[in-house]
Formats: structure tokens, sequence, C-alpha cells
């Protein structure tokens, strides 16, 4: 039986962390040809450049996974911001409702900076949801409904907060070291010296800045020259050890709820051994 999950994140650095959690702790495989492309999708993916009249040289586009042991098939939406999350959605489901699709699943991760406390974001979110038709969630981190639908609001529990907050968690069980030295980096800057002209640290003063800026300088090191995504992607963030930290637990509960699929031993922690017999 078909299950085809609509999950809505705020970047790309979102995008990558649900994947990796889908693949380890899910035993989900990424969709990386068209060939193996679940064709319920093809009505979201872009079909021209400019895309939205814009110039940029990239063109945004879903991530998709599967369940190589069910039907169950997941497409994970960069919205570019929250301010697009539910412009996205509603766009993609008046899309899909062209073929008659029909989304058995809809989620949404997002952040909770400093601008707006997680129950406002949850709040906006939700109606978002079920203004496009879909069962309002009612709760943060807990999918329900039919079709099922949730709100994750990182990094989880209530706390204020973005994804980069997990990612240091896991850090500090992957990378302790790499951690404390980016960290001494971040914190030993003089942000008073003449060569930063009026606004340059503008971003790092944000609230989540320092926590970003610690995480890209951490990835500068595991992956040189590239971007965030990619160490995400290709390093230990997301690993046995650090799937069981409680807040990255919960998304995976999250992820496991929304799409119906049960825990992967791939990403399970390991059984103790056997009693010995005397």
């Amino acid at each position: 039986m078909s299950n085809h999950v609509y999950l809505l994140t705020e970047g790309v650095h979102d995008v990558a962390f649900m994947g990796k959690l889908l693949k380890l702790s899910l035993g989900f495989e990424h969709v990386s040809k068209e060939a193996g492309l679940d064709p319920v999708w093809k009505r979201i993916l872009p079909t021209k450049w400019p895309h939205d009249g814009s110039l940029r040289a990239s063109v945004p586009a879903p991530v998709f996974y599967r369940d190589p042991g069910s039907e169950t098939s997941v497409a994970i939406v960069n919205s570019q911001g929250i301010s697009e999350l539910a412009k996205k959605l509603e766009t993609h489901r008046k899309a899909l409702a062209l073929d008659g699709v029909t989304l058995d699943a809809v989620g949404v991760v997002l952040d909770a900076d400093a601008q707006e406390a997680p129950q406002q974001r949850f709040t906006r979110m939700a109606d978002a949801i079920a203004t496009n038709g879909f069962p309002r969630p009612s709760v943060m981190e807990v999918v329900t409904g039919q079709p099922r639908t949730g709100v994750f609001v990182l990094p989880g529990g209530g706390h204020p907060g973005t994804l980069e907050d997990l990612l240091l968690e896991c850090a500090a069980v992957a990378y302790p070291k790499l951690r404390t030295h980016s960290e001494q980096f971040v914190d030993g800057l003089d942000r008073t010296a003449p060569e930063f002209m009026s606004g340059e640290l503008k971003d790092l003063s944000a609230p989540a800045g320092r926590h970003k800026a610690v995480v890209a300088a951490m990835s500068a090191i595991l992956k040189p020259g590239r971007p965030v995504q990619a160490t995400i992607e290709d390093n230990r963030w997301v690993a046995k050890s650090t799937v069981a930290l409680p807040q990255v637990a919960a998304l995976v509960g999250f992820l496991a709820d929304l799409t119906r699929a049960p825990p992967s031993s791939a990403g399970a922690p390991p059984a103790p051994p056997a009693p010995s017999v005397p």
C-alpha cells in the first residue's frame, strides 16, 4: 500500500539532517536517479530555469527517500526560510492535486529562534496545515490525524533554538576536541577589531550566530571548501552514538511516526550481550 510523506523544512542543513536520520535510523534510501523516483512526486519537481524568475545558478528541488521494504516514499522540501513554509505547502498541495494525489502524511520541522517562541511557531504552522485541508496538529512533536500531520520545533522539548543546538550536542559525542577548538576560535575573536566594518558581524551577533559559527568552523576542518550540509551528510554528526541523545531520539521518533517506519537496526544502539551460561 502506497504511503506518500511530505516533509517541509526551513533550509538545506535541515534537509541533510533529516535525510541522514531517515537513512541511519529508519532504513530509508536516498533516491538519486529520476528512474527510481515514485511518479507521484514529479509534479513538484522544478521544470524550468530561471526558477520563479530568479537567476541563481541552482534550482531548489525536493530531496527524495524511499523505504526499500515498503511502498513508503518521502519528499523533503527546503522552503528557504520560515516565511515561505506555508506558501510552499500550498503550492505543492495544489500541484499534486492536479494528478489526484493525496498525501498520507504532512510534517514540518522548523527552528525556534529568539524572534518567536516555540509555541508561536508551532501555532503558525499548525494553522497553515489546517488551511490546506489537513488535520490540524494540536501538540508539538506529536503526529496525529488521518492523513497524519505533525510539527516538530527544533531543538525540541519546547526550548528555543535551532538545528545547530542538536548538531553541537552530536558534536560533543562524535567530535569533542574539534568542538572545543572551534568554540575557542569563535569565542576568542576580537569583535571590536578595526578590520571589521559596521554590520559585518551582524549575523554572528544574532541569537543563533555563535552556534552556527562553531558548526561552520567544524565543517571547515571536516570538509574544507565544502558547505555545511556536506559534512552533515558525510561525517558522524548522525551516528549510532548520537541518535540515542534524548533530543535527537525525539526527532527520530517523530519521523518514525510520520512515515510509519519502524526503527532500523542500522541506527539502533547495540543490544546488550547475552548472559553467559554457567
